[in-house]
């Protein structure tokens, strides 16, 4: 299947509440933390995406859509974006929605530490939906996404091996592997920090 590629800024508040539930699915730790539910994130990415030069603004977004114009996959593409701590709490009672009980860990040990880390073109997450997945649709989507890019960094939690092969066979090297992001008192997880450099 061939998808569409379609910059965040054109999208509508309904597509962006659908990004933020296919962006929910990216890992078992951060965005279930964050977010609490697939609904949650929904309903909040709108806001999310319209927070100028944050992680998650519109202009970071790309994203694939079928032929009948349903998203089937999401990256988040940023550039030295920020995170202010108390966004989540904010956002969250703009909607009148509980903040979920980890969502401030993560928002200052994940989120906050990204946006002070991660300097120059680097891709925070890419997810494809459950049913689109095995069609190459990340691979179009990264693909994309590093068209007149020098340098991009990211990081895939090392047991992915599907997602570290398609990194690789895109041109991202492994630069080092450590402890990521892990929800307080599970096991750390370990990721892979991976560079990709145009020839």
């Amino acid at each position: 299947m061939k998808a569409r590629m379609i910059e965040g800024g054109a999208l509508t508040d309904k597509e962006l509440v659908e990004a933020g539930k296919i962006l929910f699915l990216t890992d078992a730790d951060i965005y279930p933390n964050a977010f609490g539910s697939s609904e949650n994130m929904g309903e909040v990415f709108p806001i999310l995406a319209r927070i100028e030069n944050g992680l998650f603004e519109a202009e970071n977004l790309l994203v694939a859509k079928d032929d009948k114009g349903n998203i089937c996959g999401v990256l988040v593409g940023c550039n030295s974006n920020f995170w202010e701590k108390g966004t989540l709490a904010r956002v969250f009672s703009q909607k009148g929605i509980a903040l979920p009980e980890g969502a401030v860990d993560v928002e200052n040990n994940y989120f906050v530490y990204e946006s002070e880390h991660e300097k120059g073109d680097y891709v925070l997450c890419l997810c494809v939906a459950p049913e689109y997945r095995r069609l190459h649709i990340g691979k179009e989507l990264l693909l994309h996404y590093l068209k007149g890019k020098k340098e991009v960094s990211l990081e895939c939690l090392a047991d992915n091996s599907g997602a570290l092969a398609m990194y690789g066979a895109a041109g991202f090297c492994v630069e080092k592997e450590y402890d990521g992001y892990s929800a307080p008192g599970t096991s750390p997880v370990r990721v892979v920090r991976m560079i990709y450099r145009a020839n």
